[in-house]
């Protein structure tokens, strides 16, 4: 006979509903519970609170109801609340009861404002030294990447903001004149994010360099950064705090080609790391059986035979920062049969370039084998690479939720630690359960036979007898 639902009667009071029965033992949130201990705030933050007036909610609370934000990938703080009251899990996890009034979602801004991002960061820490207990980071091989953000504003909402220019760039000046104002394009919604371009693409907002850990891909550090600053500028940085978060010292390091500048070749040498990045190349319009490459520098004479055989020399007053130019007699290059393909200057003669680490550069670029070249550059592409993929899957990382530097660097850190505790779940869900399981199993059963023997021998005992 074919059952028919009864209408729902609402009743007044519910007898024997119990939130700790209804969450299941296997619900993720009951590993989060178990494995971190987010009491460690309220000590962080004490100092921030008064010691009179009505009482504040738990900072625990709020920092689990921010840790739901992104763990949940939920949009907003005010749509979190929203769903609190109605997902049984997330009120057991942050420790309230069905009928227990809810907070609004003010309380969690307030606090983000107060506490500042030292709290993000010593909480990414509390989780990155865990999963180095558990033996998920080696510390001696990374993979350093960055990933554009867009920033809580629209690029629509940029405007010149103008900013004086120092007195001291026109101190050299005989005009006496006031100096004149510089224009820089800002958002007046969002001042401190910037406008960046990477794979031809133009986004508003800021970056995160990361540092991922070969082993495993446990995100070691994370540096934020408006979407202006290259990349190659934070290499240094994303080393150093991997070093100072991990305690270890780097031994190889894997980057792609916009990395590979003279000075973090350099680095790299003087700090004894081994860099897996190729050098970056400069756009050329000749033929490329005449590119850069092809011209061999002779050390002894300090100058360059090109592939006709003729000499470049240091072009004078030309030496810059990061570079000598090295230049050939126009009149020669007009001789020359290879001119056409060789020369796109119309004025000068054929021009290269050497940078002043090039030295740096070329035992940067044979340090490492090439079947291990290949290896570390297979594996980049599912650790750094795969790392951002997932950050954007699953906790809403390509959009910025806040507003300013400050907050973009809390979203990075709270993600980073998310993604390094999930691969924490995985491994203590495999080792201890399984291991404590056969453990106590196996007790039972010597217990029951310790029972049996003693048992059958007082038999044996009493039959004789």
């Amino acid at each position: 006979m074919m059952g028919k639902n009864k209408k729902l009667e609402p009743k007044l009071f519910y007898h024997g509903v119990s939130l700790e029965r209804r969450i299941p033992q296997d619900h993720p949130l009951r590993k989060i519970d178990q494995l971190v201990d987010f009491s460690f705030i309220r000590s962080k933050v004490s100092d921030l609170y008064g010691g009179v007036g009505n009482p504040s909610v738990d900072p625990v609370v709020i920092l689990k109801l921010m840790f739901l934000t992104f763990f949940e990938n939920v949009k907003s703080e005010r749509r979190l609340m929203k769903q609190l009251a109605f997902r049984l899990d997330w009120l057991w996890f942050c420790g309230y009861d069905i009928d227990e009034e809810i907070p609004d979602h003010s309380v969690i801004s307030k606090a983000r404002r107060r506490w500042g991002a030292d709290v993000f960061t010593e909480f990414f820490e509390i989780i990155l030294f865990q999963c180095i207990e558990a033996g998920l980071v080696d510390g001696e091989i990374i993979h350093v990447d960055a990933s554009m953000i867009d920033a809580n504003a629209s690029r629509d909402t940029l405007k010149c903001q103008f900013r004086q220019v120092s007195d001291d760039l026109y101190r050299d000046l005989e005009d006496s004149a006031e100096p004149p104002k510089l224009a820089k394009r800002a958002s007046p919604t969002d001042p401190d994010a910037r406008l960046g371009r990477k794979y031809g693409n133009t986004t508003l907002g800021y970056k995160d360099h990361r540092a991922v850990d070969d082993k495993c891909g446990i995100v070691t550090a994370t540096v934020t950064t408006p979407a202006n600053v290259n990349d190659e500028n934070t290499l240094t940085k994303v080393i150093e705090e991997h070093q100072s978060n991990t305690d270890s010292k780097v031994k190889t390091a894997v980057a792609d080609n916009v990395y590979g500048t003279g000075e973090n070749f350099k680095y790299m040498y003087q700090n004894g790391i081994k860099p897996f990045m190729k050098p970056r190349s400069g756009n050329s319009r000749c033929h490329p059986d005449f590119s850069h490459t092809k011209f061999k520098y002779d050390r002894k004479n300090d100058c360059y035979i090109c592939p006709a055989g003729k000499t470049l020399k240091i072009k004078h007053n030309n030496r810059t920062e990061n570079a000598v130019t090295y230049i050939a007699e126009r009149k020669v290059c007009e001789q020359c049969q290879h001119m056409d393909k060789c020369l796109t200057s119309k004025i000068s003669g054929r021009q290269v370039q050497r940078n002043i680490n090039k030295d740096y550069i070329d035992w940067g670029v044979n340090c490492l084998p090439k079947h291990e070249r290949k290896r570390l550059m297979a594996r980049r592409k599912y650790k750094a690479e795969g790392s951002f993929a997932d950050a954007a899957n699953n906790h809403g990382f390509k959009r910025m939720r806040f507003r300013g530097i400050e907050k973009a660097r809390m979203q990075n850190l709270m993600i980073a630690a998310i993604q390094n505790l999930r691969k924490l779940m995985r491994y203590v869900s495999l080792k201890p359960a399984v291991s404590g399981c056969n453990k106590a199993l196996s007790t039972i059963i010597c217990d029951n036979l310790a029972r049996l023997s003693r048992f059958w021998e007082f038999g044996r005992i009493v039959s004789q007898h």
